[in-house]
């Protein structure tokens, strides 16, 4: 066995809502698949997706082959740990999702999620690039609530199981994998240990169907949520993440996002799928500035004034939140710090009195933010915990948060 660690991040209470897992994984990539998919099955109940035919499965292994061979051997080891022959044409053993319910054909979410900048390492007190995310979501069970059904019993609420994966492949690049809901490509934050981070976005604007499978199915190449951990394996810099991208044949299912890639260098882009055309497209860090993402298209509005007229009580709105970071941001004094970046996401933080008034949702809340200095291999993560009481004067409901915990090499 490869597992170096398997054990929570800190000791919970049963009133704490995120009760984040840390495992530790090394060895070849098909070690690290079959361990990964040995845990899933004894301690998440991972079921793997079955395809609707047998040829989705052999192309899917030409495209693993040709595009992500580290991928096509963490699934051999996948279908090792489930007993199952290395060409078998049923299961897909490409994801191990657990804590989703009631998946299907999929439909659409009405609600933005998730901010997260890059600051400039031309400003930066050490010339290296800070980044920081906040990730929202509703506090309910995906997909039964969201999608008006009644969850099973025992269902978990979206993001109580969350993880923290670190693989250390043999001949490859380590990597930090953070999210909820899949054990193998964890899909919301991570870095390399060459200093590429790549983080997901909602961007309701993207085509694509929510509350589907992200493996099995009819799907022949991508899921984006995990395109996420093949940059961690391919890609040192934005230039080689582009590429990878650009050869790539992607879907969108789970949740329709974009994605904010940055590297050590201070290069940050932003891809996104075009609605319309389904065109892959990138808008760039300016040098010298900041780049904020939130969860419109940043292609089709990239600025405040090419934005729609706003109202500025509406703070979890995407376009608000953007000028609230932008105005915040002209406000620090320079050379910019790395806490300038938490300070930033923190200034819309979700968790709000009246939800309505905000745009925003009854359960929304920030349930993660993650920050990074690039110039090191490791991310630091705060999770939700619970409410407190509300903030005077404001619109906002205090929260109870964990302590930052470091993640690297």
């Amino acid at each position: 066995m490869a597992i170096l660690r398997n054990e929570p991040v800190f000791p919970f209470k049963d009133e704490d809502y995120c009760k984040p897992r840390h495992i530790i994984v090394e060895g070849s990539y098909e070690e690290i698949g079959y361990d990964l998919a040995t845990i899933g099955r004894e301690e998440y109940d991972v079921k793997l997706r079955v395809y609707r035919d047998p040829v989705y499965a052999e192309a899917k292994r030409d495209y693993l082959e040709r595009n992500w061979p580290e991928m096509l051997a963490q699934s051999k080891g996948v279908l090792r740990a489930f007993d199952l022959a290395e060409d078998d044409n049923t299961f897909d053993p490409t994801a191990l999702t657990y804590d989703l319910y009631d998946e299907g054909d999929g439909g659409r979410v009405n609600f933005g999620a998730c901010t997260g900048l890059v600051l400039p390492n031309e400003k930066t007190d050490t010339g290296a690039p800070f980044v920081s995310r906040n990730a929202e979501m509703v506090k309910m069970v995906l997909f039964s609530e969201m999608f008006g059904k009644k969850a099973p019993a025992d269902a978990h609420l979206c993001f109580t199981r969350d993880v923290v994966v670190e693989k250390r492949p043999t001949g490859g690049y380590r990597s930090v994998l953070h999210g909820g809901h899949e054990l193998l490509t964890p899909f919301c934050d991570s870095i390399n240990e060459k200093g590429l981070f790549v983080s997901t976005f909602h961007d309701p604007s993207t085509y694509g169907v929510e509350g589907a499978p992200t493996s099995g199915y009819v799907w022949s190449g991508l899921a984006l949520v995990q395109l996420m951990s093949q940059l961690m394996d391919q890609c040192a810099t934005v230039e080689e993440a582009k590429r990878v991208i650009l050869r790539s044949h992607l879907w969108q299912s789970l949740f329709v996002v974009h994605l904010l890639i940055a590297d050590a260098e201070g290069n940050a882009t932003v891809f996104e799928i075009d609605g319309s055309s389904g065109a892959y497209l990138f808008t760039d860090r300016v040098e010298g500035e900041p780049l904020f993402c939130t969860n419109h298209p940043l292609h089709t509005y990239p600025t405040p004034d090419t934005y729609p007229d706003e109202n500025m009580e509406a703070e979890h709105n995407t376009f608000t939140r953007q000028i609230i970071l932008r105005n915040k941001y002209h406000d620090f004094a320079m050379p910019l710090k790395r806490d300038d970046a938490t300070a930033l996401t923190d200034s819309v933080h979700v968790a709000f009195q009246d939800p309505e008034k905000a745009e925003s949702s009854a359960t929304m809340r920030t349930l993660f933010n993650c920050n990074a200095d690039l110039s090191k291999p490791e991310i630091n993560i705060r999770w939700h915990l619970g409410d407190g009481g509300p903030i005077a004067g404001t619109n906002h409901i205090k929260q109870r948060v964990s302590d930052f915990h470091t993640f690297g090499f």
